[in-house]
């Protein structure tokens, strides 16, 4: 009985052949995606932002999103060109046969890395304003927490000192600076 719920719940849940993806639909650059990348659409469509290699010119990374609202995806470090692309509808198979409604590539080149400080470097693009992209620095700044492994207690003066003082775990956080 329960067994056959687990089952219906997950059929109900699952997403119905063709259903559009949204979020990271690929990295073919090898590197981890590390740096933030954020971007605001007008509302109506949907999105595709395609990472090209400054260099190359191949496709590092792809991730597609609807419009409307801040869409946010972590890149591999690089300089890139980004090219968006915007239509009616997007699946697993892409545009479809219509192919994106709209097409252009970003004027700036755009570098995710890590600046002076350890910061790590990315961008904000605002495309809300039709024919022009605003675009600002991000930084995503990590900070490490000592933290005690068990409480601080009263010890003895003649105990050693790895019974005075508690053992610590180390827990690297992120955050926006």
């Amino acid at each position: 009985m329960i067994r056959a719920l687990a089952v219906l719940l997950m059929l109900a849940l699952a997403a119905p052949a063709g259903a559009a993806e949204r979020g990271l639909l690929w990295n073919r650059t090898g590197l981890p995606a590390v740096f933030p990348l954020q971007v605001k659409t007008p509302p109506g469509a949907a999105w595709r932002v395609t990472l090209l290699d400054a260099e190359t010119g191949r496709a590092g990374l792809a991730a597609a999103f609807d419009g409307g609202a801040f869409f946010r995806v972590l890149v591999p470090p690089g300089r890139y060109d980004l090219l968006f692309e915007a239509g009616q509808s997007f699946d697993s198979d892409g545009f479809g046969a219509e192919g994106p409604s709209d097409s252009f590539v970003l004027e700036r080149r755009l570098s995710f890395e890590i600046s002076p400080g350890g910061r790590k470097t990315g961008h904000i693009v605002d495309l809300t304003e039709r024919g022009e992209a605003r675009v600002t620095a991000q930084s995503i700044c990590q900070g490490a927490l000592l933290i005690p492994r068990e409480g601080i207690r009263p010890q003895r003066k003649d105990a050693p000192l790895t019974e005075r003082y508690p053992s610590y775990e180390l827990e690297i956080y992120d955050r926006y600076c």
